[in-house]
């Protein structure tokens, strides 16, 4: 297909170069070109950019880096034989028409392009779709997710990325990508007129407030941290939507060392063992740790599992009479599985399953095969909003990647939050919100649709703690063993408060 891509001289980044190229390497030819009159970012917007980028001395390969027409020399065309579309990325306060068929990302709603910059100075992603000049309906993207809200390069990066991979999806099968489901309704443009000004200064604003914050953590001791809580339950109950009440949580010890976070309990005789990754605050290292509940006293967690790679969510399952392990090890580039040879102390590296940077590996059974659900990235993006499935028919492999991976793009329902169940026929999975932070609440789904050529699900609502009470979770669930293990990120006085208040209102579920 030959595609031509109209930018704006005033206003072109890297990830408009990276898209380029990346259509090139998916058989397409890409040609640049110029709309007739330019309209160039504000300085405050750039100078918020450039800092961003100086204080991470960051590469120019960053998607957020503001670049020259001259880098897009290779692409450019003035006149040539007529492309297929023309894509169009060029629009900012005003729209430039072109003939023919021509496709336009949308942020919001809004083909503008300040539609996207306003968005993350409010320090949230747009929700990211698609327009066809030729087609009824927009196409849907999906919501990104931001790991750092406060600092606008990365957001840009972050939400670019998924913008990059959402146009080459589509170009590959057009309005009917089985991965990209078309929205009848469109999002709401937001206000047309609001200015970056504005936006930039309570963008700035926030970020003081933030430092100042954590200035005010570090000598008080009432930086937020991690922490494992768990309760007995009794009866064969699922996990089901509701709000929880901190109160009829046990918080798992901590010396103030060391914080636990990712929490999965695996049932022995009168004994619940919990393994969680273990993070030491002095050197920074993750480890796994485990610990047993037995009588409704928890003991001391002890190390493990560790390895030159940083070690989290410790997914931990018996089959076929032995028990083992698949800890997320992003740092080493795969998943890796480990078999225990001397329970629960003793672990041995098995194999490699899969050769990509995926995270919080949940493996399931459904429909004679093995499946594991994982968060996935797409070049810069957050790891907090793709959901991407791989199968196999044995569990050694060989793991074969989803056709339509990633089979969603949204941070409210995407990074696993812990082992899928079936109540009667139907299967349901736990997934983080990470809409308003990384792991801020779990959002339950139900599978309706998987095979390895399709997927479907519905969202069933929400677990989280009473708003206002500043307690960011479940970011993980986890039961068996009439014993049931959470994790959330919390001051130290927020969890009294919490504490204080259920004990006031008990029973919240």
């Amino acid at each position: 297909m030959r595609i031509a891509v109209l930018l704006d001289r005033a206003r072109l980044f890297r990830w408009h170069l990276a898209l380029i190229e990346a259509l090139g390497q998916n058989r397409h030819t890409a040609v640049v070109r110029f709309r007739e009159t330019s309209d160039p970012l504000p300085t405050t917007l750039t100078a918020i950019l450039d800092f961003d980028h100086a204080r991470d001395h960051a590469t120019s390969e960053r998607f957020s880096t503001h670049l020259k027409p001259r880098d897009f020399d290779a692409y450019s065309e003035r006149t040539g034989p007529p492309s297929d579309l023309t894509l169009d990325l060029s629009s900012a306060s005003t729209i430039q028409r072109s003939a023919g068929v021509v496709v336009r990302p949308f942020y919001d709603g809004s083909p503008k392009d300040y539609a996207l910059f306003h968005a993350l100075l409010e320090r949230r992603a747009p929700h990211l779709t698609l327009w066809h000049s030729e087609f009824p309906h927009l196409v849907d993207i999906g919501l990104p997710a931001l790991e750092v809200p406060s600092r606008l390069a990365t957001s840009m990066d972050q939400v670019t990325s998924r913008l990059v991979e959402g146009l080459l999806r589509y170009f590959d099968g057009g309005v009917a990508h089985p991965a990209l489901a078309v929205i009848a309704n469109a999002p709401e443009p937001r206000d047309p007129n609001a200015s970056i000004l504005k936006s930039a200064g309570g963008f700035l604003s926030a970020r003081t407030l933030r430092k100042v914050r954590r200035l005010t953590d570090t000598f008080s001791g009432d930086a937020p941290r991690w922490h494992t809580a768990w309760r007995t339950f009794s009866g064969d109950a699922a996990i089901a939507p509701g709000v929880l009440n901190l109160a009829d949580y046990q918080i798992l010890a901590e010396d103030g060392a060391r914080c636990y976070a990712d929490p999965f309990v695996l049932e022995r005789p009168s004994t619940a063992h919990v393994f969680v990754a273990e993070l030491q605050e002095s050197t920074g290292q993750s480890v796994i740790s485990h610990v047993a509940i037995r009588d409704g006293k928890a003991g001391t967690p002890e190390p493990v599992l560790q390895t030159s790679a940083q070690l989290a969510h410790p997914f931990v399952f018996e089959r076929d009479g032995v028990t083992w392990m698949l800890p997320e090890q992003t740092s080493a580039g795969g998943l890796d599985l480990y078999r225990c040879t001397n329970f629960p102390g003793t672990w041995v590296h098995e194999t490699r399953l899969i050769d990509a940077r995926i995270h919080d590996a949940t493996l399931f059974e459904h429909d004679g095969l093995l499946w594991i659900a994982a968060g996935s990235e797409a070049f810069q993006s957050s790891s907090s909003d793709g959901l991407s499935l791989f199968w196999a028919e044995n569990l050694t492999g060989p793991w074969h990647a989803h056709a339509l991976n990633p089979v969603i793009v949204d941070a409210h329902a995407a990074r696993p939050a812990g082992a899928l169940w079936r109540t009667g026929p139907d299967l349901y999975r736990p997934a983080q919100d990470c809409s308003s932070g990384f792991g801020a609440s779990v959002t339950i789904l139900r599978i309706d649709t998987l095979t390895r050529e399709t997927f479907a699900e519905e969202m069933m609502g929400g677990l989280a703690f009473p708003p206002g009470q500043h307690l960011f979770g479940p970011h993980t669930i986890s039961r068996a063993a009439g014993i049931e293990v959470i994790d959330l990120y919390a001051r130290p006085s927020a969890i009294r408060a919490a504490y204080k208040a259920g004990l006031r209102s008990p029973g919240i579920l």
